[in-house]
């Protein structure tokens, strides 16, 4: 039962806040025992009211969950250490374990003995955990081959004092991991992995479907020998229903010699996400199971307690056996029951994060020009394409665009338009502005991000070389994007309208006036070499005639 009180720590550890999820407190309140909880110890009147022997009195493990999750997180742990305690002495008698250490006081010192670099070992993971580098860097630990690509997007707070108490160190630690592990994978792309060891017994892996936490630790004192083994694994990329799902299990072995217990808790959480990319409702339920193998007695605990979003909750004792008091089982229903309601929320956080995050959805943004060196006041169509990492297909849903910072304007800014969906943004007024546009989805696959950074072309200076027949020109145009001037010595000039296209008159000597059309070809934009032609006709001492220009032009130093 070791392992049972540890996963109750876990749960103290997470400290959520409540939320109804099937707890009628007022109902349940009015039906249990008047004191529930007294100087951070469940009563003894409401342990007896919880279970008759046959059945889970609901009403009264309603109002205790109610009861406690109105508590602050170290008036929760203190009522998890007490319940720890007694349990822990309760399966040491059943189990034979007690009487093998020579009573209670030398099976509580041995216990706690034992489980201290347990405690050690799992206090240290999620703060490690939370550190692993983009680089996967092994320094933090002489152990540690800790796995590429993992980020740190989140501190985590270390555990209190109130931690030191038992087992509830270790279950706080591992009550602080299931965010950091989870959100260390948030940027991974659509077929990166990574595995390996974050510290001894400590086996972490990460891909955009999945994350994984599998931890293996032992302790001894006095002969008591003691095993841990947990594995979390969260998928937190809703399918193209809107479905994901999630796993803890704890396992636990507490032996000396040939008696001792097995405990085992196994929680699984189903989701579904709504259109919006938030959680529409989950199911959660957890299975505990307890034995000993003290001479083949055969002494066994079977309850399962399921937890929907909206609804009544459920507590059954689906089977005991053998020496099982009727107060190990109070105890266990209580402490299980509260593994689920402050564990699940904590979990179900972890997974929203995630798909909040970009992590499951690729947001494909092309616009179509630009996006830099844009005319002043071009307006540039943007089309949307959400789709998912998992499978690459179309996620549907919603996709909004909004003007993050800059000029000039963005349409529709900030509401949602049917995915695949089509924007359009207007660039600024003047030359060198720049305007930045968040487009973001949201379906039931998750959400998806994306930014562009739309600019006008800054002052665009260039040599001009070239020309037809007398007409030679060698000049550099400051800023072909405004109207500029050709000269051809001792020819003419011609004026140009500005641009990458437009209009130009030229006039000169014989009395020559020349008009046309041009056209400016740049091998990657504005700033990149290219070429110029004019097509122009007119007349020139009195006789028509036409022709075309051809210019090479150079990128050059700015100039005013």
């Amino acid at each position: 039962m070791v392992g049972f009180v540890l996963a109750f720590a876990l749960a103290a550890a997470a400290g959520c806040g409540g939320g109804d999820d099937g707890v009628s407190s007022r109902a349940a309140v009015e039906a249990a025992p008047s004191v529930l909880i007294e100087s951070g110890r469940v009563t003894d009147e409401a342990l007896a009211a919880v279970f008759d022997g046959e059945s889970v009195n609901r009403a009264v493990v309603s109002a205790f969950v109610a009861e406690v999750m109105a508590l602050t997180e170290e008036e929760r742990l203190a009522i998890a250490a007490d319940l720890s305690r007694r349990a822990e002495l309760e399966v040491a008698r059943l189990s034979g374990l007690e009487a093998a250490l020579g009573g209670t006081a030398a099976t509580e010192a041995a216990l706690t003995g034992a489980w201290a670099p347990v405690n050690e070992a799992i206090a240290g993971v999620a703060p490690e955990l939370a550190a692993t580098p983009l680089d996967g860097d092994a320094s933090l630990s002489p152990e540690s081959t800790q796995p590429e690509g993992f980020a740190h997007p989140m501190a985590v707070p270390a555990p209190n004092g109130m931690a030191s108490i038992g087992l509830l160190l270790g279950g706080m630690g591992l009550g602080l991991m299931v965010d950091p592990l989870v959100s260390s994978a948030n940027n991974f792309t659509k077929d990166q992995y990574s595995e390996g060891t974050l510290s001894s017994g400590v086996v972490v892996s990460g891909a955009v479907e999945q994350s994984t936490l599998e931890m293996s630790f032992d302790g001894t004192q006095d002969g008591v020998a003691v095993k841990f083994n947990a594995t979390v694994v969260v998928h937190p990329c809703p399918d193209p229903s809107g479905n994901f799902d999630m796993t803890a299990k704890i396992d636990v072995k507490t032996s000396k010699g040939a008696v001792g217990s097995n405990a085992a808790i196994d929680m699984k959480i189903n989701g579904q996400v709504d259109d919006d990319a938030h959680i529409a409702s989950s199911t959660t339920e957890a299975n505990t199971q307890w034995a000993d193998f003290a001479g083949g007695k055969g002494q066994f605990l079977d309850y399962t307690v399921g937890v929907p979003s909206s609804g009544d909750s459920t507590f059954a004792v689906n089977r005991t056996g053998g020496a099982v008091s009727t107060d190990f089982v109070r105890m266990a229903v209580l402490m299980s029951t509260m593994f689920v309601y402050m564990v699940k929320d904590k979990m179900l956080q972890a997974a929203e994060n995630a798909w909040s995050s970009g992590r499951c959805v690729d947001l494909k943004v092309t616009p179509s020009a630009g996006p830099d060196g844009l005319d002043p006041g071009q307006v540039v169509s943007v089309l949307a394409e959400p789709r998912s990492k998992v499978d690459g297909s179309p996620t549907g849903g919603n996709v909004t665009a909004t003007l993050k910072a800059g000029v000039q304007s963005v349409e529709p800014n900030g509401s949602p338009v049917p995915a695949d969906a089509s924007s359009n943004y207007t660039a600024g007024p003047e030359q060198d502005q720049s305007g930045t546009v968040a487009y973001e989805s949201r379906s039931k696959r998750g959400v998806g991000k994306a930014e562009v950074t739309f600019n006008t072309g800054a002052p665009a200076a260039y040599l001009v070389v070239g020309g037809l027949q007398d007409w030679q020109v060698n000049m550099v145009v400051c800023d072909i994007t405004k109207p500029f001037t050709l000269e051809s010595p001792g020819v003419g000039v011609a004026e140009f309208s500005g641009g990458l296209s437009g209009t130009y008159s030229a006039t000169g000597v014989f009395n020559f006036s020349y008009a046309g059309t041009y056209q400016v070809i740049l091998s990657d934009g504005l700033g990149s070499p290219g070429t110029m032609s004019g097509t122009s006709s007119g007349q020139i001492a009195g006789q028509a005639g036409s022709g075309t220009e051809n210019y090479v032009l150079t990128p050059a130093e700015p100039c005013e």
